[in-house]
């Protein structure tokens, strides 16, 4: 095609302007859809405040608030949280940061938590409110749902062991809740039982119908006790590379060759050998041995401690005063288990310096010899003495956890600083006079707690008895005995324990000894004691108020110990201690026991518990020199 002159010199123009109109018109509008995308520059975004993008670690969790929880508690549920949650203690902490991923992944947890529980259908929401500062509150709004029933529980127990008896400890029962714990607990009964009645290889398989719809759950049990099983021989692993003799390992097992098998009396024997300080690590492992074969051997590892400890300690307590204390201790002194203990004690109301020795299976017998012997002075509220002692004691492990000792001691004391008022009380006491006692020893002690620096459950038993007669050559003649009983039991599974203690004292003189000397009678009164009552008040007086002590003592003392939700170290305890001296054991009436309430603090530290109490007595027995209050503060529990 062939354009003449004119249009050739008006299309070229044409064609340039018009190319330039379209971009131009593509340009705006791009330009027109991008402004739109884009907010007008005066007017921000409706929120003012910033909401927290994944990660950004700006923002506080000011306040956490949980609703609609009826069947959990909040506490629980908040155990279930991993997000750190605001606290009120101490007033001056820094508000925990807030992540919004943290949120949702806590609420798919709580979701599983009250899958657990037995419910199926719960709802959680999750309400956030944001404020200035970056600040967040956060509300969870929990609707629980219906929960799942159980309707039917069969147990099948193979062959002929007739287990019904387990059926009222059953943890789960038709018509309960559903929920996790109490299905494990309920096949814990079997694998927990049969081991300890001589079927250690017991196999439990248990089986859920659940229906989510009706919201209904049927259980089936069914337990294999497996081969009644007997303990076979002990053997004790690398018995030449320890020091410790292998008779004195053996003393402490709680079972014998050819008994039923029963797992808890492996634990009773390891707990046995680590009371004994010996060893850093115990171990008692069933061998394996072909299925069918009813005897199982028992192997005996253990890791021995270094063979010298050094203890030391300095305190403070409101009765005495700055304490001191440094102990040494040498074990498997010469081989053969031996422990040697030198201890020296120091405060203002005496100091103690006293060594003592043990050695285990002694002879090769089933007895321990343990000696001990040192010196001490009491500077006591109403006397002073000096004495030196010693004893000579074989011990052995009997059952029940009871362990009975007997053997002999003998006392040299001196009382001395006795005001005139108590000598013309006790005529039979005379000063910077040398009282020689040589008694015969017969006790039993039992400890049961699952703890010694705190224990939650089980006892401790001590009964102690003397007997000094002319005949084994005192020069005071007396009967003595003593019963401290202490008891812990735990509230479920909380951290609630209630705690008991009773303690009974008795001297009686014999023979040609008419009256007790003091630093041989009974006081009470005091941080370990009746606490509403100063160090050895508690009982008869003389004239001018000073404590003279009698020949019974009786206390009693219960406690509630429970954690404070200020701190997670720190608990309280509350008290009722009761109990008396009495000058004769005729003179003895419960309606004389002095009573004590009060309430205290503890600081739970890795040396134990640390506090303070108050106490208050309801009785006062001279209204002039006794305070209506007792403060004391604590190293540990009072019993």
């Amino acid at each position: 095609m062939r354009v003449s002159g004119f249009w050739q010199s008006w299309l070229v123009p044409l064609i340039l302007l018009l190319t330039l109109v379209g971009v131009s018109r593509g340009l705006g509008a791009e330009a027109a859809s991008t402004a739109a995308a884009l907010p007008p520059p005066e007017e921000p975004p409706a929120a003012s405040v910033p909401t927290p993008a994944a990660g950004h670690p700006d923002f506080t969790l000011q306040a956490f608030r949980i609703v609609g929880a009826k069947t959990e508690t909040v506490k629980d549920i908040k155990k279930q949280l991993s997000i750190k949650l605001p606290s009120f203690w101490p007033p001056w902490g820094t508000p925990p940061p807030f992540r919004l991923q943290d949120l949702e992944y806590d609420v798919e947890r709580l979701k599983n938590f009250y899958r657990r529980q037995g419910f199926y259908h719960t709802e959680i929401k999750s309400e956030i409110n944001y404020g200035p500062g970056r600040v967040v509150d956060v509300t969870l709004k929990i609707d629980e749902g219906p929960w799942v029933k159980v309707t039917d529980l069969d147990v099948e127990v193979a062959g002929p062991l007739d287990l019904a008896e387990l059926r009222r400890k059953w943890p789960l029962n038709p018509g309960d809740r559903f929920a996790e714990k109490p299905y494990d607990a309920l096949k814990n009964l079997y694998l927990n039982y049969l081991p300890n009645h001589g079927y250690p290889r017991v196999e439990v398989k248990g089986r859920v119908y659940l229906n989510e719809e009706t919201n209904t759950a049927k259980i089936l049990l069914s337990v294999n006790p497996g081969p009644v099983c007997y303990f076979g021989k002990v053997r004790l692993k690398d018995a030449e590379k320890l020091e410790t003799p292998e008779a004195a390992v053996l003393s402490k097992l709680t079972f014998k060759t050819g008994q039923l098998f029963n797992q808890e009396q492996l634990f009773d024997t390891q707990r046995k050998l680590y009371a004994t300080d010996l060893f850093r690590s115990v171990v008692l492992t069933p061998e394996q041995v072909p299925p069918q074969e009813p005897t199982i051997p028992i192997v005996v590892e253990l890791v021995e401690k270094k063979k010298r400890s050094l203890k030391a300690g300095l305190g403070y307590g409101d009765e005495e005063k700055v304490r001191a204390r440094l102990g040494l201790r040498y074990r498997n002194l010469w081989g053969g288990g031996r422990l040697l203990d030198l201890d020296a004690r120091y405060s203002s109301l005496g100091y103690l310096f006293s060594e003592s020795f043990s050695n285990p299976a002694v002879f090769g017998t089933s007895f321990d010899f343990v000696q001990q012997s040192g010196a001490r002075r009491r500077d006591l509220p109403g006397f002073n003495d000096r004495a030196l002692f010693t004893q000579s004691r074989l011990e052995r492990d009997i059952p029940w956890d009871l362990r009975v000792y007997f053997g002999h001691g003998l006392e040299f004391a001196r009382p001395f600083n006795l005001p005139v008022e108590t000598l013309i009380r006790l005529q039979g006491t005379q000063p910077e006079k040398m009282y020689r006692a040589s008694f015969a020893i017969l006790g039993l002690r039992q400890n049961t707690t699952d703890s010694h620096i705190q224990p939650r459950r089980g006892g401790i038993m001590n009964l102690s008895n003397e007997f000094a007669p002319t005949f084994l050559g005192s020069g005071l003649q007396f009967v003595q005995s003593v019963v401290d009983w202490r008891r812990y039991h735990a509230i479920g599974d909380s951290r609630f324990v209630a705690a008991g203690r009773v303690r009974f004292g008795l001297i009686q003189p014999i023979q040609s000894t008419t009256q007790i000397p003091i630093s041989r009678l009974f006081f009470s009164g005091g941080a370990n004691s009746v606490r509403g009552y100063k160090l050895d008040y508690l009982g008869p007086r003389n004239l001018s108020g000073n404590p003279v002590g009698g020949e019974t003592v009786l206390e009693f003392s219960l406690e509630g110990r429970f954690p404070l939700p200020i701190y997670e170290k720190i608990g309280g305890v509350i008290f009722l201690d009761a109990g008396n001296v009495f000058s004769r054991i005729h003179n003895l009436d419960l309606g004389q026991l002095k009573y004590s309430p009060g309430v205290g603090l503890r600081y739970l530290s890795p040396i134990g518990a640390i506090g303070v109490d108050i106490a208050f007595p309801t009785n006062r027995i001279n209204y002039r020199q006794d305070s209506p209050y007792q403060i004391h503060f604590t190293v540990g529990y009072g019993f």
